[in-house]
């Protein structure tokens, strides 16, 4: 017999289904599908360490061009998101991601693999912006925190898999991770040509020739401050991705261990991290969104001592915690932040800002390993993230402010 704490959850995971509009399901569950394939950047490093014979600054400076492709990808993603709608910006960045995922194990010199990463970095993070202004689109402001939590959720639920399977994948061989992330994107893209109509609200559809006017969010000056604390928690977060595998093996361990450290983070989330998420997206507790940076910030601290699996895992669980209270929050609180016509240029500018974090992180962090040693290194990426917190900790009186007015 099923438990009542069982029942509860079965039944409010059917209200959730039925208060929700069909599309955005069938965005989270592309979600899925798309995350628990994202095996290639985790791995990408160790890859061209390995098998390629690159050095440690050369492979990270690669993973830095896929950054620096999301970068790009971010606002021109927003851009036309508001420019031709959701859905084309959808299928052509998951559709066209494909191809050079596909291509870079085929490819042995610096420069091809570097022209591929940044441009599987910018297909690969076009949608991104366009599936938060989708969710706006869909949802209810009141259900915004839910609907962002939700699709994070999504997300780490592939996670609990996904690295773990690259993991499995590259101890065999790594072209399975490329072929393995080629299909996952052209998957999630069958799903919305499927599933997900245009979401773009009629009154936001700029006049046919015409330009859409970018000045408010030029002069936005909270959304420029979130931006910033979003791009000093990027860098230090992406040294996760970078460095984290390259010290893992400096240490002794494997790829299976990392794969296994991120399951672990993976995992949490799967859990627990959707009623967190949702708590922390809420307005009054905008509070919370220094205190999660500060987890951040000192779950790569613990990194420092970190020699065996069991600690390295340790220090997941603490950058988790403040993960599940952050990651989430931000979309929700640029949504809040936008006015209807320019929800997808908003939504670009932060998923911009985690795009250059992908270009700086890798390259900086790679250069300090290099250079000066992992102390150094995780030290370093924990000072950038509590200087995050500090930042949203002086940015809250604006937000709480602007948010207000914006659900009146």
């Amino acid at each position: 017999m099923p438990s009542a704490g069982a029942s509860r959850f079965v039944a409010s995971l059917r209200a959730a289904l039925a208060a929700y509009p069909r599309p955005f399901w069938a965005l989270v569950v592309g979600t899925f599908v798309n995350r628990t394939g994202l095996v290639v950047l985790p791995f990408l490093a160790l890859f061209l360490t390995s098998q390629r014979g690159f050095g440690v600054p050369a492979a990270t400076a690669a993973v830095s061009l896929y950054g620096a492709g999301a970068f790009a990808g971010g606002f021109v993603g927003g851009w036309l998101s508001d420019r031709i709608g959701r859905r084309p910006v959808l299928l052509l960045s998951l559709g066209g991601a494909a191809v050079p995922v596909a291509a870079i194990p085929f490819v042995t010199t610096f420069p091809s693999v570097a022209a591929l990463a940044f441009a599987f970095g910018m297909m690969a993070e076009m949608y991104r912006p366009a599936v938060s202004a989708a969710v706006a689109d869909l949802l209810p402001v009141e259900e915004y925190a839910q609907g962002y939590a939700l699709v994070y959720w999504a997300i780490n639920l592939g996670a609990a898999v996904g690295p773990a399977l690259g993991g499995l994948l590259a101890s065999v061989s790594y072209l399975w991770l490329f072929w393995l992330e080629g299909a996952t994107l052209l998957g999630y893209a069958v799903i919305v040509a499927v599933a997900v109509p245009e979401t773009r609200p009629e009154a936001a559809a700029p006049v046919a020739g015409a330009r859409i006017d970018l000045a408010p969010l030029r002069r936005d000056g909270a959304l420029a401050a979130l931006a910033l604390a979003v791009l000093l928690v990027g860098v230090g977060f992406m040294q996760l991705f970078a460095a984290l595998p390259l010290t893992m093996v400096a240490d002794g361990l494997t790829e299976l261990d990392f794969g296994l450290v991120i399951t672990v983070n993976g995992g949490i989330i799967a859990l627990v991290g959707l009623p967190v998420a949702a708590f922390a997206g809420a307005r009054r507790t905008t509070a919370w969104l220094p205190v999660s940076v500060a987890l951040i910030a000192l779950g790569l601290a613990l990194t420092i001592p970190a020699d065996t699996f069991a600690l390295y895992a340790a220090a997941a669980v603490v950058w988790t915690l403040g993960e599940m209270a952050f990651l989430p929050v931000v979309p929700t609180l640029v949504s809040g932040l936008a006015p209807v016509a320019l929800r997808g240029s908003y939504q670009g500018v932060y998923h911009a800002a985690w795009g250059l974090s992908k270009a700086v992180g890798p390259v900086l962090g790679g250069l300090v390993l290099a250079a000066a040693g992992a102390t150094e290194l995780w030290a370093g990426a924990a000072a950038l993230a509590a200087l995050a917190a500090v930042i949203l900790a002086a940015l809250l009186p604006t937000l709480r402010r602007r948010l207000d007015v914006a659900s009146a």
